[in-house]
């Protein structure tokens, strides 16, 4: 437990840090190995493994304006064993800290990346990607993200997926208003 508050905590100082710069347009390009985002099928040449869902639950733990125009979102939410998020990107980036069970990142240029309780990985802006529960259990994680108000924390770019955009989209316009 001490592991994953010192974690959360330090990684928090980092989203703040991005915060200041978030608004930065480096890497949001509509392209993406070739790709343009509605023909998105994979990541580094392969299909991430997993059957492609909306989280089980999720909640918001915070939801704030730091002041200088980004909204700090804390999501926890929870992903069932042996599914995946669809293929998307996050304009400004964001964190993923694993409470229990086991998560893998699939990004683009990168290879998988493993997370266990207690790990944390970053989601770099403007590269697809996708979290895979790769455990033999329900996944909890943490996702935290700084962003310009009023934008999308998210942006779904696997052909077919479209429709798990509104995962995002609705906790955002709940906290929003």
């Amino acid at each position: 437990m001490t592991r994953h508050l010192w974690g959360l905590a330090t990684v928090v100082a980092g989203v703040l840090a991005l915060g200041a710069c978030g608004n930065d347009d480096a890497g949001n390009s509509d392209d993406h190995g070739g790709h343009t985002h509605e023909e998105v099928t994979t990541i580094n040449g392969i299909v991430p493994p997993g059957r492609v869902t909306k989280t089980m639950e999720s909640r918001s733990m915070i939801s704030t304006l730091d002041g200088r125009g980004n909204e700090i979102h804390a999501v926890r939410s929870v992903r069932a064993f042996g599914t995946r998020s669809p293929i998307h990107m996050h304009e400004h980036g964001g964190i993923t800290c694993v409470v229990e069970g086991e998560m893998t990142l699939y990004l683009e240029g990168a290879e998988p990346q493993r997370a266990l309780p207690g790990d944390c990985y970053f989601m770099p802006p403007g590269k697809v990607m996708s979290g895979v529960n790769t455990g033999r259990t329900d996944a909890v994680m943490d996702d935290i993200f700084t962003i310009p108000a009023g934008t999308d924390i998210w942006k779904v770019v696997e052909a077919g997926q479209q429709d798990t955009q509104d995962e995002f989209d609705e906790k955002l316009a709940t906290v929003r208003r």
